[in-house]
C-alpha cells in the first residue's frame, strides 16, 4: 500500500513540472463532485476547498454520511491532497482545468478512483 502511494505521489511531482495553461486557475468554494470508486461503482457529493495558512489548502469531501478532510498544495496547476478515510491514509491529485473544473485521480492503495469536480 505504501509503494502504491508513494508511485502516486511521485506522478503529482511530474504533473507539478507541467506547465499551466494561463486561463487555469485553481479557486476556493464549493464544487459539485462526481466520482468512481476503483470497483467501478458511481457516487456524487460535494467537495469544498478554502485557502490555509502558508500556501496550504484545505478540502473537505462530503459523500452521503462521510466526510474526509484533507491537505493540500498547488504547484503548476496540480492540486496534491492528503486524507484519511476510514482510517487508511489517501491521496487525491487533481489537474485544473481551464473551465475552472478540478478533473484527478485518487488512491487509499486499492486501486485508483477517479473524480471531476465542477465549480458552484
Amino acid at each position: 500500500m505504501r509503494l502504491s502511494v508513494l508511485c502516486l505521489l511521485l506522478s503529482a511531482a511530474i504533473l507539478c513540472g507541467l506547465a499551466m495553461p494561463a486561463a487555469a486557475q485553481l479557486r476556493q468554494g464549493q464544487y459539485g463532485l462526481e466520482g468512481h470508486n476503483p470497483d467501478g461503482s458511481t457516487y456524487v457529493g460535494t467537495f469544498s476547498l478554502q485557502e490555509g495558512p502558508g500556501a496550504a489548502w484545505l478540502a473537505t469531501w462530503q459523500v452521503e454520511d462521510v466526510r474526509m478532510l484533507g491537505l493540500g498544495l498547488i504547484q503548476s496547476g496540480v492540486l496534491a491532497v492528503s486524507f484519511i478515510v476510514d482510517g487508511r491514509p489517501g491521496v487525491a491529485v487533481y489537474e485544473v482545468q481551464p473551465d475552472g473544473k478540478l478533473r484527478g485521480v485518487w488512491t487509499t492503495g486499492g486501486g485508483l478512483g477517479t473524480e471531476i469536480l465542477t465549480p458552484r
